[in-house]
């Protein structure tokens, strides 16, 4: 995952794993329905189906995927390499579409810098409200840059959050003292 900021145990930056789950989805234009709903990725991505690659095998293996890879960002275990994700140990279909579209992958790894967030300000307003400090925080936000507005809780101390959602500073503030509230 690539951070933004650390304030207080609380991390927020892109998570390669996921990112790279949801760019094989889309290049592959695989219907997939999984829990929590993530829209497409932003910007679009045309349709790349690489050359022996089996879609149909990676549509079966995708949700279970998904799943891992919820799992090992809800445990930061993020991956160096989009192929070297946990998730894809048992995975090969997958594995080899990762592989076929690894440079589009770290492209957009590359280019997605996280937004930078009111952490400090909402923390200092909750802190302010309850008259202490807060002690050991964890809060994990992983950043996905799909379309639409996406705040999901996958876990008590862990968010998936659009950067469409994160640019909102309306919506953002909000939803950070929410779950900071429920986590203090």
């Amino acid at each position: 995952m690539k951070f933004a900021r650390e304030v207080s145990g609380i991390s927020h930056g892109v998570s390669l794993g996921l990112l790279a789950a949801l760019y094989v989805r889309d290049s592959l234009a695989l219907s997939v329905d999984v829990e929590p709903h993530v829209p497409l990725l932003e910007p679009s991505l045309p349709v790349r189906v690489p050359v022996g690659i089996d879609r149909a095998a990676v549509t079966l293996e995708w949700p279970g995927w998904w799943t891992d890879a919820l799992e090992a960002c809800r445990r930061g275990a993020e991956p160096a390499t989009p192929e070297d994700a946990e998730a894809l140990l048992t995975r090969p279909a997958s594995r080899a579409a990762v592989l076929a579209l690894k440079a589009g992958i770290e492209q957009l790894h590359r280019v997605q810098s996280p937004v930078a967030l009111p952490i400090g300000d909402v923390l200092r307003g909750i802190e302010s409200r309850i008259g202490r400090w807060a002690q050991s925080v964890e809060l994990h936000i992983a950043e996905l840059p799909v379309d639409g507005l996406l705040w999901e809780r996958i876990a008590p101390a862990h968010v998936l959050a659009s950067t469409r959602f994160l640019n909102d500073p309306a919506r953002t503030a909000p939803a950070l003292r929410a779950v900071l509230e429920d986590l203090v």
